[in-house]
C-alpha cells in the first residue's frame, strides 16, 4: 500500500493480483505516476462474490477502481472504462494521442482487445496455464490457439511503424501487455509469428511500469 497525503489522488483499487484485467489498470496508474492502495480480492477463494464487494460491482468481477473525492466516492469497474477515467481525470502525462484520428486508432484496438482477443485468450490461458499437463484438452487447446493468432494476425495489420500499437505508448498498449506476457507459455511465438507485435511488445517491456505492474 503507498502512503497518500491530503493533497494526493485518494485513489483504491480492488483487484486480484493475478487477474490481467487489474494488470491492465495497474499499467495505467504506475505510467501516471498516481500513488493508489490495493485492495487484494482472492477470487479462488470467493471473495468476489462477498455482500461487501458486490456492493462496488454486481457483477462480481475484478478490478474495481474507487476515487475519494469531495462530491463523494466515483466506483468504476472495466478496465477500459477505468482507464479511460484516469486518462480524463488525471490527463498528465498523457496515455491517448491529441489527434481525433489516433485517438480513434487506440479506441479502436482496445474495443478489438476487449470483445475478442480477451475472451478468446481467457480460455486458453485457463487451459495452458491453469490446468495440469494430464488436465488440458489438446483439441481445445489447438481450436483456441488458431483463433488468437487470427485476432493476433488482425492486430499486426491494424499497426504501424510503432515503437508501440498507436505510435507513442497509449491505453492501447495498457490493454494488450498483460495478454502479450503470456503468449509464449500459450504456445504462441510472437517474435517468429508475429513480429510487429513483438516489436512493440519489447518496447513496452523496457519501460518501468511493466515490472511495477506485474504483481
Amino acid at each position: 500500500m503507498t502512503t497518500q497525503t491530503p493533497s494526493q489522488p485518494r485513489l483504491k483499487l480492488y483487484q486480484f493480483a493475478a487477474s490481467g484485467n487489474s494488470r491492465i489498470v495497474r499499467i495505467v496508474l504506475e505510467e501516471k505516476g498516481l500513488p493508489f492502495e490495493r485492495v487484494n480480492i482472492d477470487v479462488t477463494k470467493g471473495e468476489n462474490r462477498t455482500p461487501e464487494f458486490l456492493k462496488l460491482n454486481p457483477r462480481g468481477k475484478v478490478p474495481v477502481l474507487v476515487h475519494s473525492t469531495p462530491e463523494g466516492d466515483v466506483v468504476l469497474s472495466e478496465s477500459s472504462v477505468i482507464n479511460e477515467y484516469l486518462e480524463e481525470v488525471f490527463p498528465t502525462p498523457p496515455l491517448m494521442p491529441k489527434a481525433p484520428a489516433k485517438r480513434a486508432q487506440v479506441r479502436s484496438l482496445v474495443y478489438l482487445f476487449d470483445t475478442e482477443l480477451s475472451p478468446t485468450t481467457g480460455l486458453l490461458i485457463i487451459e495452458k496455464l491453469l490446468k495440469k499437463p494430464e488436465e488440458q484438452r489438446a483439441d481445445f487447446v489447438a481450436e483456441r490457439q488458431k483463433a488468437t493468432r487470427e485476432i493476433l494476425a488482425r492486430l499486426s495489420e491494424m499497426i504501424g511503424d510503432g515503437p508501440y500499437l498507436a505510435g507513442d505508448f497509449s491505453l492501447a498498449d495498457a490493454s494488450f501487455i498483460p495478454v502479450l506476457a503470456v503468449m509464449a507459455p500459450c504456445g504462441i511465438i510472437l517474435e517468429r509469428e508475429f513480429p510487429k507485435i513483438a516489436r512493440c511488445f519489447a518496447a513496452a517491456k523496457q519501460r518501468p511500469s511493466f515490472a511495477a505492474s506485474a504483481h
